[in-house]
């Protein structure tokens, strides 16, 4: 009996540190390389790394865009909403994403995501 408890927990030890494994996610969105970061001038092309950009365009509906660049690497976002160009810093969510400025703020979860300009929101998908 205690061969058979012993071979039971050896499977579930087994079968629970294999669940733990890090899960990579997949954006359908490729990255590409920070133009700026290409330039022989850049410190960091000097240094070798490249920036980490993702790029994404959501679209309420309203027919309003948002068009997000996210720089993994620096930890920012530069949001392009209504002809106005906006920087932003990321900050650490719970969970999803978190970005700020003194005026704006860009939280989103999964597929949806709210741009926020002093409180009042002017974006949400």
């Amino acid at each position: 009996m205690k061969k058979h408890i012993f071979i039971a927990a050896a499977f579930s030890a087994l079968f629970l540190t294999s669940c733990n494994k890090e899960k990579t996610t997949t954006d359908s969105t490729p990255a590409s390389v920070d133009s700026v970061a290409s330039k022989p001038s850049d410190s960091a092309a000097v240094s070798g790394t490249q920036d980490e950009i993702v790029k994404s365009t959501s679209k309420d509906s309203n027919g309003k865009t948002l068009d997000i660049t996210f720089n993994n690497t620096k930890n920012t976002a530069t949001v392009v909403f209504n002809n106005e160009t906006i920087e932003l810093q990321g900050q650490k969510p719970a969970s999803g994403i978190w970005y700020k400025n003194d005026h704006y703020e860009l939280r989103g979860k999964g597929e949806e995501i709210e741009l926020t300009k002093d409180s009042k929101t002017v974006f949400k998908k």
